[in-house]
């Protein structure tokens, strides 16, 4: 009688291949869950929040349907970037930099890469009568994608307090934690006299426009 030969391997090989198999699941969702070269990130489309420490303003746009509105949007313009730019946390562009790209045709990625930021924050104004009213969008550079959208209407006499809402807005999204110092100067916005205030506005913007080619007084603006 033939003597019957046993093959232990062959008999623990589907056990193998099922230790090996749960193995490498294992090490997948390792590297899933800790998110290895941001694999997950590419897989799934995650959630994270992009990292912002620096944007540009670019000038708002008139949508007052009157070109003598120019100048209120222009300040606007310039009285957001100063309250962003005194934000410790964060890089702010000058709006002298931002104010070259008014009316282009250059898309945001162009431009972001160009002033080296990570987000731009772009917008419209639009005044009609005592009322003004400010959108504002904050949008990823590198991706073009909107973050954050948002309309604001106020009396006029309540205008640095619609500016100072949009910037701690635009804070609170890029996630950066502001000083009790900053946070008061935020939030202790006075009235105006909108007068007064138009008046400051278009003196404010005779100034910038008579430093255009000149070189030291555009490093002040």
């Amino acid at each position: 009688m033939a003597a019957v030969t046993s093959h232990p391997a062959q008999r623990r090989g589907p056990a193998a291949l099922l230790v090996a198999g749960l193995a490498l699941a294992l090490l997948a969702g390792a590297v899933i869950l800790t998110n290895v070269g941001g694999l997950r990130d590419r897989l799934f489309g995650g959630n994270r929040p992009p990292r912002i420490e620096s944007l540009a303003v670019l000038p708002l746009v008139n949508l007052s349907h009157d070109p003598e509105q120019d100048y209120f949007a222009d300040g606007m313009t310039e009285q957001l970037t100063t309250d962003l730019g005194q934000i410790g946390a964060l890089r702010v562009i000058s709006r002298t930099s931002a104010m070259h790209y008014k009316g282009t045709s250059k898309t945001l990625p162009e431009i972001a890469r160009e002033l080296h930021v990570d987000a731009v924050v772009e917008g419209s104004v639009e005044r009609s009568g005592d009322q003004v009213r400010i959108t504002a969008q904050l949008i990823e550079a590198p991706t073009d994608r909107h973050l954050w959208a948002r309309s604001y209407q106020r009396d006029l006499r309540n205008v640095l307090s619609l500016q100072d809402d949009v910037a701690q807005a635009i804070a609170t999204e890029v996630r950066i934690k502001l000083t009790p110092q900053e946070q008061i100067r935020l939030s202790n916005a006075r009235q105006v006299n909108p007068e007064a205030h138009e008046a400051d506005l278009r003196g404010f913007l005779r100034t910038t426009q008579a430093c255009t080619d000149r070189p030291l007084c555009r490093g002040a603006t």
